[in-house]
């Protein structure tokens, strides 16, 4: 086989490994931000269902000040009851009563319904608090181990980065300028085997003469189609 050949199949092992860590790299960081986003959206739902236990607190502390107040009035007003003498005065106080009466039923009931959404919303809080702690510590976990794994990429990318770099300095100029730009296509591919006349790249079939000459390896071939380097 070319000696030239045999440099660029090296070349591109190396930088196929270059290219799998950084593949490795950028699937780390997105499920880093996976997590994290999951992480966030947890944060917010035991946020906002905090805040609606707080608030149901506060309309609870304010709808009982409300009924004390009633349920004063209230006496008060039959208090002057057994006082009043005229059946206006007396119908009029009834009549105030009766309103103290129908306003402490409503925050009675008003009570009641804010209570048993208490119980249910602290439950959910309960669930939550456990849930974003129980994730918060496996996320962290997830994350560490994944920056873990981007710092192994980064130092084993640079390994062979550097020696594809050392390398490539040993192809011809010509050969060596050529290579280079097809490696630093897409996908990253400069050099592809034959399977008989078919390029493996692209799946173009080349002349058989040119399949020859590329499977004898007198001759420095590329791909009729693609423009790779073929062996």
């Amino acid at each position: 086989m070319n000696n030239e050949i045999s440099i660029m199949i090296e070349l591109q092992h190396f930088w196929d490994i270059v290219m799998k860590c950084e593949s490795d790299i950028e699937r780390s960081k997105k499920s880093i931000k996976t997590w994290e986003t999951r992480l966030n959206e947890l944060s917010e739902k035991l946020s906002a269902s905090n805040t609606h236990v707080k608030n149901l607190k506060l309309d609870l502390k304010k709808n009982e000040l409300a009924l004390e107040e009633t349920e004063l009035k209230k006496k008060k007003l039959e208090h002057r009851l057994d006082q009043l003498k005229s059946e206006r005065e007396i119908e009029a106080q009834n009549h105030e009563i009766a309103l103290s009466e129908d306003v402490k039923d409503r925050l009675e009931s008003a009570i009641l319904e804010i209570l048993d959404m208490l119980e249910k919303s602290e439950i959910e809080l309960a669930e939550f608090k456990k849930e974003f702690s129980e994730s918060e510590q496996q996320v962290k976990n997830d994350i560490l181990s994944l920056d873990k794994k981007i710092s192994d990429s980064l130092e084993e990318a640079g390994i062979y980065r550097e020696k594809f770099n050392n390398l490539l300095g040993s192809l011809s100029s010509v050969n060596q300028s050529r290579f280079a730009k097809l490696i630093s296509s897409k996908d990253g591919v400069a050099i592809a085997k034959l399977n008989g006349e078919i390029c493996s790249r692209c799946n173009f079939q080349i002349p058989s003469s040119l399949a020859v000459s590329a499977s004898s390896g007198n001759r420095i071939e590329t791909c009729t189609n693609c423009g790779r380097f073929i062996y």
